[in-house]
C-alpha cells in the first residue's frame, strides 16, 4: 500500500466517525478533502482543487436534470397520479387475496415512473394506502412494511433520482443506466408480488379473506383505467423520448416537467400551489446540491490517492474471491443507511466502492443499479433507517412495528441483491434486448 493509499485509508475513516458523529455531511466531506489534499500536497493544490471542482460541477449543463425530476415527482403528488393508480388498481385487484397489497406494488410502480425517489413513495403511499389497508382489516404491520418495502421501486423505475446521481458521479450514459434500472424494477415487481402470495399463503391470518372482499362492476373497472392516462403519458415522454433519439436524457425532465405543469392546469390546481411545487423541488435540490459538490472535490481526492487500485491490488494479492468483497460492501452499505439517505450514501461510497468492484470484473450498469437498491435496503436497516423513519414521521407512529413489518422484504431486497451481483445476465436481458 503507497503513502498516499494510507492516507485515503486514513481520511476515509475519519469521514465515517464524522458521519456518524452527526456532522453534516457535506461539511464532513469539505474539511476531509481539505486535509486530504493538505496531506497530499501543498496549500497551492488544495486551493486549486476547492475552486476548480464547484465551478466545474454548478456549471456543468447535464446536472440540471436533477432538480427537473425532483419537479416531476412533485407535480406528480400534487396532480393525484398516485391516488388514481391506487384507486384503478384496486378496483381491478380488489377480488384477488391481498390485493391491496398486490395494487400498492402497482401504484409504487407507476408513481416511480413520475416521482424518482423511494422516500417520495413511501410518505405518499402512507398517506393514500394506509387508511384503505386498515379497513379492509389488514395487519398493521405488515401493511406499513409493504409501503416502505414497495417504496424502492421509485429509486429503480426511470426517472430515478439516485441512479441519475451515481450517473452523474460516474460519468455513465444516464439513458443507458436508465434501462437497467426499469429492467431491475420489473424483476422486483415481480418478486414483490411473489413474497406477498407467499405471506397470504403461510400467514394467512395477516391478510383479509374472501368474505370482506368487495366486487366491482366491469364498467367502473374500465372507468378506472382512465387514471392511468396520466401516467402513461409520462412514461412515453420520459422514457419512449429518450429510446426514440426525440431528445437526451438530459431534457426528458424537462419535457415531462412542461407536461405536468399543463396536466395540473388542466385539473385546475391553483396557481399558488403549483409555485409552491415548483419552490419545493428548488429547496430539495438546494439540500442535495451541496453534498453533490462536496462529494466531487471528495471523489478528486480519492482518485488521486489510488485508493481503490491499492486496494483491487491487495485483494488480488490475497486471493480473496469477488463475491466476499461484494458482501463487505452490501454489510457496510447496510451500516451506512442506518444514519445516512441514499444520495449521501452515493456520492461518499462510489469514489471507492465503485472503480474496486468494476475492477473485479462487475458490469459497471448492473453494479450501479444494485448499488442503487442497496442504498434502498440500507434505508430499512434498524434500528435507524431513514426510510422507515419518514414513514413513521408521516403516519406519526412508532418505527417499532413497521421495522417488525419490512422484515420480510428487507430480506427479498437483501436476497435478489446477492441474485444479481453472481447473476447479472438476469438484469442485462431488457437492456440486452432493447438494444442496449
Amino acid at each position: 500500500m503507497t503513502t498516499a493509499g494510507l492516507i485515503g485509508i486514513g481520511i476515509f475513516v475519519l469521514l465515517m466517525v464524522l458521519v456518524f458523529l452527526g456532522i453534516p455531511i457535506w461539511v464532513s466531506m469539505l474539511g476531509c478533502s481539505f486535509l486530504g489534499f493538505m496531506l497530499l500536497g501543498s496549500f497551492k493544490l488544495t486551493l486549486l482543487q476547492f475552486t476548480q471542482a464547484p465551478f466545474t460541477t454548478g456549471a456543468n449543463y447535464t446536472y440540471a436534470v436533477l432538480p427537473l425530476f425532483m419537479l416531476v415527482g412533485s407535480l406528480a403528488g400534487e396532480t393525484g397520479i398516485a391516488q388514481g393508480a391506487f384507486d384503478a388498481m384496486n378496483k381491478w385487484l380488489c377480488r384477488v387475496r391481498g390485493g391491496l397489497l398486490y395494487a400498492l406494488v402497482g401504484a409504487n410502480a407507476v408513481f416511480g415512473a413520475c416521482s424518482g425517489i423511494s422516500v417520495a413513495g413511501n410518505v405518499v403511499f402512507c398517506k393514500i394506502a394506509m387508511p384503505e389497508l386498515e379497513k379492509r382489516n389488514y395487519d398493521r404491520k405488515l401493511s406499513l412494511g409493504a409501503i416502505v418495502g414497495a417504496g424502492s421501486l421509485s429509486s429503480l423505475i426511470p426517472p430515478s433520482v439516485p441512479i441519475i446521481i451515481f450517473c452523474l458521479m460516474t460519468d455513465l450514459s444516464i439513458g443507458t443506466t436508465l434501462m437497467y434500472g426499469l429492467s431491475l424494477g420489473i424483476i422486483m415487481i415481480i418478486l414483490l408480488c411473489l413474497c406477498i402470495k407467499v405471506l397470504t399463503l403461510f400467514r394467512p391470518n395477516k391478510i383479509p379473506g374472501k368474505d370482506q372482499m368487495e366486487r366491482v362492476p366491469m364498467k367502473e373497472k374500465l372507468k378506472s383505467l382512465r387514471y392511468l392516462i396520466p401516467f402513461l403519458l409520462v412514461f412515453a415522454l420520459i422514457v419512449g423520448g429518450t429510446l426514440t433519439g426525440l431528445f437526451p436524457s438530459t431534457v426528458a425532465g424537462a419535457v415531462a416537467s412542461i407536461a405536468l405543469i399543463i396536466y395540473s392546469l388542466i385539473k385546475k390546481v391553483p396557481a399558488k400551489r403549483i409555485v409552491h411545487v415548483v419552490w419545493d423541488a428548488a429547496i430539495m435540490n438546494a439540500g442535495i446540491f451541496p453534498i453533490i459538490i462536496a462529494g466531487s472535490i471528495f471523489s478528486r481526492f480519492m482518485s488521486m490517492t489510488g485508493l481503490a487500485d491499492s486496494l483491487a491490488n491487495v485483494i488480488a494479492k490475497a486471493g480473496f474471491p469477488a463475491l466476499i468483497v461484494f458482501t463487505l460492501v452490501v454489510i457496510f452499505y447496510l451500516i451506512c443507511g442506518c444514519v445516512m439517505d441514499i444520495a449521501s450514501i452515493i456520492v461518499i461510497t462510489v469514489p471507492i466502492v465503485f472503480p474496486l468492484l468494476t475492477g473485479l470484473g462487475y458490469n459497471a450498469f448492473v453494479l450501479c443499479v444494485v448499488l442503487v437498491m442497496l442504498c434502498d435496503a440500507a434505508g430499512m436497516t434498524p434500528p435507524i433507517g431513514m426510510n422507515v423513519f419518514a414513514v413513521a414521521n408521516a403516519l406519526r407512529t412508532g418505527s417499532g412495528e413497521i421495522f417488525k413489518g419490512v422484515i420480510p422484504f428487507f430480506i427479498l431486497d437483501v436476497i435478489a441483491i446477492f441474485i444479481c451481483g453472481l447473476v447479472p445476465q438476469i438484469v442485462e436481458f431488457l437492456p440486452h434486448l432493447m438494444g442496449y
